[in-house]
This record gives C-alpha cells, structure tokens and sequence, in this order.
C-alpha cells in the first residue's frame, strides 16, 4: 500500500536485442487507483477507483518518462493498480510495454485502512 507519487513508464530502446516497432508503443494511457484491501475478490469496483493520472507517451522524448500522479481530493492509499492504453503510435494489432514502475511513499498509519 502507498501514497502514489509518479508512474516511470518505459519503451524499449531501438538498439536493444528485442525486436523494436515505434508504432506498437504505447501513446494515450490513463492510469487509476484503489484500495482492495483484503477484498479478494477479482471484479472491479468502480466506486473505490479514482484516477491517478492521464498522460501522452511521446516517442520524441527519452524512452523512460515518469508521469506525476494528480493530486485531487478523491485520491488516497491505493494497493491496486488500473492502467488503461487508449491509443498506441499505429499498429492495428497490438500494442506492447515494456516496463511499467510505481512509485510512492508508504502512508504514516496503516490503522486507517479498512479490514
């Protein structure tokens, strides 16, 4: 569980051994949070997530972005994760991620999440 502060987001490297296609990476992501807790159970609930974050994932840049999460009022602890890919950079077939990282801090009292 943590406060979420950034998404580092990563493209493979064109010189890397990996086969490389500029179109298949990712372009328009949204990324959101909640907190499922001891809530084993694999649905979504909608009412418990929150957006962290949308960004744009620019070819013309470094390979390794870090996106800031959005600071709102609806945000808080989150342990679980959404990251939605809206668009990529042209493949009609696929698109492909290479890392994807979160960082954050651990909350000051774990005592006011719920059982």
């Amino acid at each position: 569980m943590c406060n979420t502060l950034a998404l580092p987001f990563e493209e493979s490297e064109e010189d890397e051994s990996v086969a490389y296609d500029r179109s298949s990476a990712p372009k328009d992501c949204r990324a959101s949070g909640w907190l499922q807790g001891h809530d084993n159970e694999l649905a979504v609930n909608a009412e418990k997530m929150f957006l962290l974050t949308e960004f744009t994932y620019d070819l013309d840049k470094s390979n390794a972005q870090t996106f800031t999460v959005l600071d709102s009022p609806g945000s808080g602890v989150v342990d679980t994760i959404r990251l939605d890919i809206t668009s990529n950079h042209g493949s009609s077939s696929h698109t492909c991620i290479y890392r994807l990282r979160v960082h954050g801090q651990e909350p000051d009292s774990v005592s006011m999440l719920p059982m």
